[in-house]
């Protein structure tokens, strides 16, 4: 299982051991499922900055420490407006994105997601905060969906199932 807030800034490193960048964010689908990861480094075309890219289907391995990639052809430009979903620097961002009950319940927004990398790259489960203060004296909550049919993640908000609510209180009642 893969902590998203813990692979940015990674190295991208080739095979051969060359760094090509770090890693600035991460790319969605309209699904929200892992498409690529996006590099702090860019490509330009007159005075554009075009984001180069590398899809996750061409990473090798995602260690702790250094992603790894076979070799340079597998990065390839994407225009901004491409990356529209990302996890914090797209037009729609996940992070800080608010949580809501079907029954209209706010339970926090989103300060990370968890993924596995290599079954299907579908957001597994969601970190929530409350804010730096809540944070501090209760801890995030980690909203593990295991079914995650019965959620909409949609442009502005999440929208999950009412018995969430009861599952973070659990959560929290447990720690």
């Amino acid at each position: 299982m893969i902590q998203v807030q813990r692979i940015l800034g990674l190295p991208v490193l080739l095979e051969n051991g060359k760094c090509i960048g770090k890693i600035k964010d991460l790319w969605f689908d309209e699904f929200w499922k892992l498409v690529g990861v996006i590099l702090d480094t860019y490509a330009r075309i007159g005075i554009r900055k075009i984001p180069k890219i590398v899809y996750w289907e061409h990473i090798l391995h995602c260690g702790e420490d250094a992603l790894l990639i076979r070799n340079s052809s597998v990065i390839v430009t994407k225009d901004n407006k491409q990356l529209l979903r990302t996890f914090h620097t797209g037009v729609i961002r996940l992070k800080d994105m608010p949580v809501y009950t079907i029954e209209g319940q706010h339970l926090g927004e989103v300060s990370d997601v968890y993924i596995r990398p290599f079954e299907g790259t579908q957001i597994i489960g969601y970190e929530l905060t409350d804010g730096f203060l809540a944070d501090v004296f209760e801890g995030r909550r980690k909203l593990f969906l295991p079914d995650a049919e019965n959620m909409t993640l949609g442009e502005d908000a999440i929208l999950v199932p009412a018995s969430c609510e009861r599952i973070l209180r659990e959560t929290i009642r447990g720690k």
